[in-house]
């Protein structure tokens, strides 16, 4: 059985923003103690949940283009160029019936300086190399520069424990023709 997803796109707000600043300066002026207390605490899939819950559906800029064209060297690459630069799951571990943040860092050189590109998001969830949750958004627009993108979806209840793989893939189409501009895997793990 196939399931729908139903993902919520990501908008940062200034409690994950101060959050994540808080966690650098911890992180630079006492090293050994924050690693300590996660070793101590096991605090990891806590610090994950909270994090994940601060987060918003929806997307923002974190690079401008003209920065992007020059790192990525775009005036020499085919374009419309699109990458998918990382993606991340919060929390890593999960269990059934959780809801899972998955954040998508593209970076996109277009043909025009200021061309969107609108393309399809295919998401599919696999288990034991079977499908068995997808979602498919069409029009979705990528735009030039670097983008982070949130979405958030929840596991059904009923999912088997377990280590699944959710795959993001972009594509466009031309006409008939199909291309896709970047897929990529990640893992997840669902326990009791």
């Amino acid at each position: 059985m196939v399931v729908q997803l139903r993902p919520e796109w990501h908008r940062e707000n200034p409690t994950e923003r101060a959050m994540g600043k808080l966690s650098q300066i911890v992180a630079i002026l006492c090293p050994g103690l924050s690693f300590i207390i996660v070793a101590l605490s096991g605090c990891t899939a806590i610090q994950q949940q909270i994090l994940a819950a601060a987060r918003q559906p929806g997307e923002r800029i974190e690079t401008t283009p003209d920065r992007v064209w020059q790192e990525l060297g775009c005036a020499k690459r085919e374009r419309p160029f699109v990458r998918i630069e990382t993606m991340e799951i919060l929390p890593e571990m999960i269990k059934p019936g959780g809801r899972v943040n998955y954040r998508l860092v593209y970076a996109m050189c277009p043909y025009k300086p200021t061309e969107v590109v609108k393309s399809r998001v295919i998401r599919k969830m696999l288990f034991n190399g079977e499908q068995v949750a997808r979602n498919v958004k069409d029009g979705f627009e990528l735009k030039p520069g670097r983008w982070v993108v949130d979405s958030f979806f929840t596991l059904p209840r009923e999912s088997p424990l377990g280590v699944y793989a959710l795959e993001v893939g972009l594509e466009t189409t031309n006409g008939c023709e199909s291309r896709v501009l970047s897929q990529r895997p990640i893992g997840l793990t669902v326990s009791s």
